[in-house]
């Protein structure tokens, strides 16, 4: 869900878990930074509400927190998983992760975690790696994830039947950090600070 910038007091109060007559108490009170509007409405800053819920302990939604960049991993072997996991991390900290160990756990994923990249597995229980390939590509939703199959199982037949399904990227196990490194700088643009771009390690 996209927030808006400027919150209504019902906004506020479902975010805050309390009733909108207690948003307007904070409102009056001032400790929760608002404005009228012309029509006699109080509004909130979306960042007014971000610190307000900081400086009091308050947990703030998903929906509330600062956009990161987001990948899956969809492998039921937890030893590549965990490799991925530490691999990924120590190139790029800022990146969200987020696993599945089969198929099945995938979709769930996808769609409440909406990632930038999966890096894919072939053969898992319940559906493989291609059925979730082709699942991903027949949701418009997902038009601009990138979908990296990592398997052993490579070969140049199955390499162009992962090509026809829409995947953007094929790795074979055992692979080198340095391959990583382009399909995160292809699908997960590297945030920028102080003006300058920082780079994937």
């Amino acid at each position: 869900m996209n927030v808006p910038e400027i919150l209504s007091t019902h906004d506020v109060a479902r975010f805050c878990g309390v009733t909108p007559r207690t948003v307007l108490r904070w409102v009056d009170a001032g400790v929760l930074p608002g404005y009228l509007t012309g029509g006699g409405r109080r509004r909130i800053q979306k960042g007014d509400l971000i610190q307000f819920m900081r400086g009091r302990g308050m947990e703030l939604p998903d929906e509330l927190q600062p956009m990161r960049n987001r990948v899956a991993i969809v492998d039921d072997d937890l030893l590549h998983v965990q490799m991925m996991q530490r691999l990924l991390r120590s190139m790029a900290p800022h990146l969200e992760i987020r696993t599945a160990a089969d198929g099945f756990s995938a979709g769930a994923l996808l769609f409440s975690f909406r990632p930038h990249l999966v890096f894919l597995d072939l053969v898992m229980p319940g559906l493989d790696g291609f059925d979730v390939c082709r699942r991903i590509r027949a949701e418009p939703e997902f038009e601009g994830t990138g979908v990296a199959i990592v398997t052993g199982h490579m070969s140049a037949p199955v390499r162009r039947r992962l090509t026809e399904l829409g995947a953007d990227e094929c790795l074979t196990k055992p692979f080198r950090r340095a391959d990583l490194r382009p399909i995160l700088q292809r699908f997960v643009p590297a945030p920028q600070a102080a003006e300058r771009t920082v780079a994937y390690g």
